[in-house]
């Protein structure tokens, strides 16, 4: 059962580790690393001393050779003990800090810097505290002074002290994974992987607690003779094993695991298949407007001819010229809406390169003239740049897009438009965000498609959100939508940010 539990371990890592910074992947990794070696050591200490064979043999799996072969090893306690600890100590050092890489920046500032030494220090003393070697050498010159009740009241007050420490770092990583999802639940991609992460991490935190909710430990006591070290037993928890709770536990702890796998990795398969059908759909609009643009233009050339030539044959009827004038309008209007359909789907060639995501975002902004807008916009830029891998000019066109958009929906009311602009995990993200009078459920999943529009005005072509799709999509980004009718829409975009380690 324990090796399932391995196995699924592993296997968390195997679908998780694309989605993560590298801080992360490394904690995530060192996590994994300290809980086999705890239960590795811990299983040849039991095995050193010949301790709970029936419970091994029920629970670990191993049978009476194979038991019998590790006795008579004979491996070095001292350098077992000190594994056991380094494992359980490195798990709860590790869990901590791969909850504040997962919900911090990419940027390792000076504040996180120094949690991570404290954490590490905190780890160290532990080690030390525990250490085999120095806990003898302190017990003996103990006796020899006299002062052992002293001592023993020392080391269970700092027992109790460092156990506080490993449990409060399990509370603060599911507070910190907790707040996270609130935070940035209006974030779809964001709070499916968090979820995913925080559900995973919950079943591995029991399994954990319920093996070894005692250590790290003191597993030495000196005796009347410097040569003979009593070696103690560890504590068990005799009762519910007896009854065979853990077995059961554990296979509810794997069946939560490979679950959430599923789920995410389902989720991450949709939201692919969407992408994958978006694009497609693009790329046959884009070869269909071609050919179709192309016959279109011939007949727009004729009539603006035409009306040319009617233009100078009629030169002296007033009538005649404002009503030719109308159509030479109408074709220079036609030809815009065409050159912009044909600009908007043909292939985009992105010169990314590091930049502030506020830029593009701000030159957006500034193309609305706000003496001829009909709504209040309201931008909150961010206290830092937020430097993100992007071509400044079509990101620049993707978000005046949105906004073109959203002022369009709210048309018929004096409405608001709110830009925020964040970091979350390995993403900078813009949330733009109206009051306008939102989009039917059924039609959110098709606002990417091309030549699909809920707003009926034949100059609108219904590309510009297609468009947005294409560019965000060609930088690695992610673009989302939520809306509620008749209160409000949301578009989310998320860029990946600058790594800076």
């Amino acid at each position: 059962m324990i090796f399932l539990c391995l196995i699924s371990i592993v296997l968390l890592i195997f679908f998780i580790y694309k989605n993560l910074n590298s801080r992360s992947i490394f904690f995530l990794c060192a996590l994994t690393i300290g809980w086999i070696l705890a239960y590795i050591s811990f299983t040849l200490y039991l095995s050193n001393f010949n301790y709970y064979y029936k419970l091994v043999n029920q629970f670990f799996g191993f049978s009476p050779g194979t038991w019998n072969r590790l006795v008579l090893n004979n491996f070095n306690t001292n350098t077992l003990i000190r594994l056991f600890n380094f494992g359980i100590i490195l798990f709860y050092f590790s869990f901590l800090s791969y909850s504040i890489s997962f919900v911090s920046s990419l940027k390792v500032n000076r504040r996180q810097r120094n949690i991570y030494i404290t954490l590490g220090l905190i780890g160290i003393c532990q080690f030390l505290f525990y250490d085999p070697s120095l806990n003898l050498l302190f017990q003996n010159y103990i006796v020899n002074a006299g002062i052992l009740p002293q001592y023993q009241k020392f080391t269970h007050a700092a027992d109790m002290l460092f156990q506080v420490f490993n449990i409060a770092y399990l509370l603060i990583s599911f507070s910190l994974f907790i707040y996270h999802y609130i935070l940035y639940y209006r974030l779809r991609y964001i709070r499916d992987h968090i979820l995913f992460n925080l559900i995973s991490l919950i079943p591995l935190t029991f399994v954990h607690l319920f093996i070894f909710y005692w250590a790290p430990s003191n597993f030495v006591r000196t005796t009347f003779s410097n040569s003979y070290i009593n070696y103690l037993q560890p504590s068990i928890n005799l009762y519910l094993l007896e009854y065979r709770f853990f077995p059961l536990i554990a296979f509810l702890a794997i069946g939560i695991m490979i679950f959430n796998v599923y789920k995410y990795k389902s989720n991450e398969a949709r939201y692919s298949n969407i992408n994958i059908i978006t694009k497609k759909k693009i790329d046959t609009a884009s070869l269909g407007i071609r050919a179709f643009t192309h016959a279109i233009k011939n007949h727009l050339l004729a009539i603006r001819s035409e009306s040319e030539y009617l233009q100078e044959k009629f030169a002296d009827d007033e009538d005649a010229l404002y009503s030719l004038k109308l159509i030479m309008d109408s074709c220079e209007q036609s030809f815009q809406s065409i050159n912009e359909a044909n600009d908007k789907l043909k292939q985009i060639t992105l010169k990314i390169k590091a930049a502030p995501l506020n830029i593009p975002v701000e030159r957006a902004i500034e193309r609305f003239h706000p003496n001829k807008l009909h709504v209040n916009i309201h931008y909150e830029k961010p206290s830092s740049h937020i430097n993100v891998f992007i071509d400044e000019d079509q990101i620049q066109e993707a978000i005046y897009n949105i906004l073109k958009n959203s002022i369009e929906a709210l048309a018929s009311r004096h409405g608001d438009i709110w830009i925020q602009m964040s970091e979350v995990d390995q993403w900078g993200t813009v949330t733009i965000r109206d009051n306008g009078p939102g989009i039917d459920s059924e039609n959110v999943n098709e606002i990417f498609t091309p030549f699909f529009s809920t707003k009926p005005s034949i100059t609108n072509w219904g590309i510009g959100l297609s468009f947005c799709h294409k560019v965000i999509t060609g930088h690695g980004g992610k673009v989302e939508v939520t809306s509620e009718k008749g209160k409000s829409t949301q578009f989310d975009i998320l860029l990946p940010l600058v790594k800076r380690v």
